[in-house]
């Protein structure tokens, strides 16, 4: 095949409409999804419970069902745990959490940092057409000749853009590689500069790692720890170079082959114009043709000049096929510079640092992320009570021997997503309250080590901190009396934002009063079932 050009790609593109249309289609449609992931997969869910017959609703309705100790059906709990676990997603979020998800990324040093924009992403498709392109001018001539003109067009063009998209994704790895490495080395570096003789030695990675909702409680450590408490590095904190060599190395052997393969094709070239020269020089010697005979000595000098024309038009054409082929193949290796470069200035490292920029950059301050997230809240919380009534008015309609399942199903009304909800909330709030076993039994075993009498000097000294005990209690009962007198109020009726705003201003703590709310909203449905 001989057109192979930008120009001869599109013809064929035009002439295969149909499936042109539905690659591109995919591409875009596989794009969308990858940045919408979250949305598609709620919009999914959502469908896939209100299909009828083979739905989440309609299989929940079918199947059996029993109630569980808070008076729920097993089914109910089933369908609101899918909503409840986007609920809680943006649930939690305040003007407390935008705060630390600007705390995080400054810690880290990635709060001038963010996602790859749009025109980013075209610019990347754009490079890959261009490299596509330059490596069809290459690949496209050497395809199996056995094969049609339309099939060597579909398989070289095919090659080309994977061999694009290979390019394109080592770039990607390497660009995100050399902001990680930056992030590592800068750790390392203040590691190495500190004078402290108490600092860790040797330097190793912060283990749990620090999360946005607790970024606050390693305030006091040192900077290079809590950049390596945000980040996933390796055993030896040192900089990984895999996939930047590795990215390298495609690149210089791309280069080198594209170039081999042009140098070779120019070859031929020469080999052809050497073996067949009346072919190259018959337009030439047409314009030259003279109707007279010319003399031998005349013709021999004209066969010279010919011979010498064409050495030197092979000449030009050597030297100027060799800088061409030299400039296409700088050209590759700048468009790889320019990608792995657009990866490294965009994209995080930190673990949790696309989540918190995510709840900071499109809003301008944490009032707007409030209104945000409650109207996020509202519309998560609407889509569930819709499936669960569905769920209910299904179940309504069956007969049951089991009374405790009858009793559910009858008192089905008082049952909503805010009331799912406020249960899980109180369960919550339960599990934290109460001792884990291992702290429990931890404390037993350690109480045996303070049963020792301790010398008779020193006594008196450790009489001292049991003051202090006394002081706490004190100084806590007019907090407690507060949350008493909150409890003769109906707290139910407030969000959590109008319950924040008055704990703020009256000084309450909103964990304790949020939790005597839910208390409240339990013993409420409690009554009403």
């Amino acid at each position: 095949m001989e057109d192979f050009s930008f120009n001869a790609l599109m013809a064929l593109a035009l002439a295969n409409k149909l499936i042109t249309g539905s690659i591109l289609s995919a591409l875009i449609s596989l794009l969308l999804i990858v940045i919408y992931w979250d949305k598609v997969r709620y919009f999914v869910m959502r469908v896939w419970h209100g299909i009828p017959v083979i739905g989440t609703v309609a299989r929940l309705a079918r199947s059996s069902t029993s109630s569980d100790s808070k008076g729920w059906l097993l089914s109910e709990v089933s369908l609101s745990n899918d909503y409840y676990d986007y609920y809680q997603e943006v649930g939690d979020k305040s003007s407390e959490y935008y705060n630390k998800c600007e705390s995080y990324l400054d810690t880290i040093g990635e709060g001038g940092r963010r996602e790859r924009p749009a025109w980013v992403l075209v610019l990347v498709f754009l490079l890959i057409l261009f490299e596509a392109v330059g490596f069809a001018y290459v690949l496209v001539p050497f395809i199996n000749q056995n094969l049609s003109s339309n099939d060597q067009a579909y398989l070289g063009w095919m090659a080309a853009f994977l061999l694009s998209i290979i390019s394109a994704g080592f770039a990607e790895a390497a660009g995100r590689a050399l902001h990680h490495n930056s992030l590592v080395n800068k750790a390392r570096h203040w590691w190495e500069g500190d004078a402290d003789p108490s600092k860790v030695n040797p330097l190793k990675q912060v283990q749990p790692g620090v999360r946005i909702k607790e970024t606050e409680k390693d305030e006091q450590a040192k900077d290079y720890n809590r950049i390596l408490a945000r980040i996933v590095t390796n055993q030896t904190v040192t900089p990984r170079h895999g996939w930047i060599v590795g990215c390298v190395l495609v690149v210089l052997i791309m280069a080198c082959a594209a170039f081999g393969i042009r140098a070779y094709q120019l070859k031929s070239i020469e080999t052809e114009m050497v073996s067949s020269p009346d072919v190259f020089a018959q337009q030439s010697y047409e314009q030259s043709a003279s109707p007279f005979d010319l003399p031998a000595e005349s013709a021999s000098v004209n066969e010279v000049a010919e011979d010498s024309a064409l050495t030197d038009k092979m000449d030009a054409i050597r030297s100027a096929s060799l800088i061409t082929f030299i400039v296409l193949s700088v050209i590759y290796v700048a468009i790889q510079a320019v990608s792995v470069w657009l990866a490294s200035i965009f994209g995080f490292a930190g673990v949790e640092s696309k989540k918190a920029w995510f709840y900071t950059h499109k809003f301008n301050n944490a009032a707007e992320l409030e209104r945000w997230m409650e109207t996020q809240r509202t519309k998560i919380a609407a889509h569930a009570d819709h499936k669960l009534r569905m769920l209910q008015m299904k179940l309504a309609k069956r007969t049951t021997t089991n009374s405790a399942v009858q009793t559910a199903i009858s008192g089905a009304q008082s049952r909503d997503f805010n009331a799912y909800v406020v249960r899980m909330r109180a369960e919550a709030s339960t599990h934290q309250t109460q001792p884990s076993p291992s702290s429990f039994a931890s404390a037993v075993e350690a109480s045996p080590l303070a049963e020792p009498a301790a010398p008779k000097p020193l006594a008196v000294e450790q009489s001292a901190p049991t003051a202090a005990p006394v002081q706490q209690t004190l100084e806590a009962s007019p907090a407690e009396d507060a949350l008493a007198g909150l409890r003769n109020k109906d707290l139910t009726a407030f969000s959590d934002e109008q319950l924040r705003t008055v704990c703020t201003a009256k000084g309450y703590d909103f964990a304790a009063v949020a939790s005597l709310r839910a208390d409240q909203q339990l013993l409420k449905d409690f009554d009403e079932a």
